[in-house]
């Protein structure tokens, strides 16, 4: 049995002469050219790859990536989690793809004697899902984005008391960095030292043998974003909280940093890179960002001869309005001001989401509205067009601004918009037979999202909402570690 990191999220697990292959984003970037693999996934190391099997966790882009499924046979199978609307086999059999399994909550697929996986899903809104993968004895659970806590995450460790791999995100994958307070634009929104909690309170649950960083492993090179790369944790960030985490909590998992090409073998153990390609992280990305310089600037060129396009906005302004049921249409019946950009140009429009309606607005007019989303014309274009809303705020190329008081009315917008992109609106949908079907195995959380809108409704951040859901304490802060700085790994200079 043998495991490999290919990228990000990526990875490979063979065993019993078949391969399981997770998530294969293996070129280029994803979001709009936003975010790349770090370290890059080498030629090699992808023509080594013959999945008989391809298992997607969720549909964001990082992790279902077109350009990279399309380098595997039309007939491969793959293997997603059932959800209750089918967006993911939809796209799926556009690319070309037929051969296609959905598993339900906690349904196992064998892909060959002594070599299976198990699905378990989570997410109130746009499904994610984790998978237990049991290879010749081997236990691996591959957490990577999904949120577990509480009662699903009990389930995975009570079905699997004896983990020996455990992987799990450790940076942001979400748009609290890009949302403004007017007036305190430079105010950080975001705690980014929750992520390297989170992922020690997870491992302190699961006790794996070797706890993994994973899914996390990229990095910003678009000149709209670069800056968000002081906002990722690296692995030797995580590296260094966790130890230390570990000796108060009396924790025997080891942390075992690992990257592109890098894996285990049931042989031989671990297998690293002889030189490690993050050994100086900021000169690998100065290196990086100059390798990919013609691209970016071949990409920046396209995006600046696009215009905007009034009949699309009107359009999608009247899809928001029509998906919306009554109550929602009078709560959203205030303007908030959509801008684009292309270049140096700026369009305004003042879509009224309760209503359908948009006007455009002036650039000396910005500055009237309470409520701002602004992105550039390619994400808005592609956005409103797939219904990606969500993906464009994962890219951090969208920025949402509101004044203290609006913050609200912004935040019920984006929930909507998000709602739409996953099909939960109109409601009509959530009453159908499938949707059933995918919620009845899941009923665990039910209780996971009482507690946490129990601990929301007493004002509890939404960060410090996993972290207690995790300890399994719902009454007080969890006990980690204070935070020792830059010295010991951690991005610097952060607001917390």
């Amino acid at each position: 049995m043998r495991f490999r990191i290919l990228s990000h999220a990526g990875l490979s697990v063979s065993c019993a002469g078949k391969e399981l292959v997770c998530d294969p984003w293996l070129l280029g970037s994803a979001f709009w050219r936003s975010w790349w693999n770090l370290p890059e996934v080498s030629p090699e190391l992808i023509a080594t790859l013959r999945p008989d099997v391809i298992y997607l966790t969720h549909i964001h882009w990082d992790h279902f990536h077109g350009p990279s499924l399309r380098l595997f046979s039309r007939d491969t199978r793959i293997v997603i989690p059932f959800d209750r609307y089918d967006r993911s086999r939809r796209d799926l059999e556009q690319l070309g793809f037929h051969d296609i399994v959905e598993l339900k909550h906690g349904e196992r697929y064998e892909i060959a004697p002594g070599f299976s996986l198990r699905s378990f899903h989570i997410a109130p809104v746009i499904l994610d899902s984790a998978l237990v993968i049991e290879a010749d004895g081997v236990v691996m659970l591959n957490a990577a984005d999904a949120k577990f806590a509480g009662a699903p995450l009990a389930q995975i460790v009570r079905e699997y008391p004896k983990i020996d791999f455990a992987f799990r995100s450790h940076s942001s994958a979400n748009a609290r960095s890009c949302y403004h307070i007017i007036g305190r634009e430079d105010e950080l929104l975001d705690d980014t030292e929750h992520y390297l909690r989170a992922f020690s309170l997870f491992m302190n649950r699961v006790r794996p043998r070797y706890a993994i960083p994973f899914a996390s492993n990229y990095c910003h090179l678009h000149r709209d974003t670069w800056a968000y790369n002081r906002l990722v944790q690296s692995p030797s960030a995580v590296a260094a909280y966790f130890r230390r985490f570990a000796v108060e909590q009396g924790l025997e998992s080891e942390i075992q940093m690992l990257v592109s090409g890098e894996g285990w073998d049931s042989e031989r153990g671990f297998e690293t890179l002889a030189v490690p390609p993050l050994a100086d992280r900021e000169a690998y990305l100065a290196a990086f960002a100059e390798r990919m310089r013609p691209t970016l600037e071949a990409s920046y060129a396209r995006e600046e001869r696009l215009t905007s396009d009034p009949r699309l906005v009107a359009r999608w302004a009247q899809e928001i309005r029509d998906c919306l049921p009554r109550f929602l249409r009078r709560r959203l019946d205030r303007e908030v001001l959509l801008v684009s950009r292309a270049g140096d140009r700026r369009w305004g429009y003042a879509l009224n989401p309760g209503r359908g309606a948009v006007r455009p607005v002036e650039p000396e007019r910005f500055g009237d509205f309470p409520v701002r989303i602004e992105c550039p014309e390619i994400v808005l274009r592609q956005a409103a067009l797939m219904n990606m809303f969500h993906h464009a705020e994962v890219s951090k190329r969208l920025h949402l601004f509101a004044t203290e008081g609006a913050m609200p009315t912004l935040r019920l917008l984006v929930a909507v918009l998000t709602l739409k992109e996953a099909e939960v609106l109109p409601l009509r949908r959530l009453f159908t037979r499938r949707a059933l079907a995918a919620a009845i195995p899941r009923w665990r959380e039910a209780l996971l999202y009482a507690q946490a809108a129990a601990l929301g409704l007493r004002g509890v951040r939404v960060a410090e909402i996993e972290e207690r859901l995790l300890e399994g304490r719902a009454r007080r802060r969890p006990r980690t570690p204070p935070s020792a700085g830059a010295a010991d790994g951690l991005a610097p200079g952060l607001p917390s």
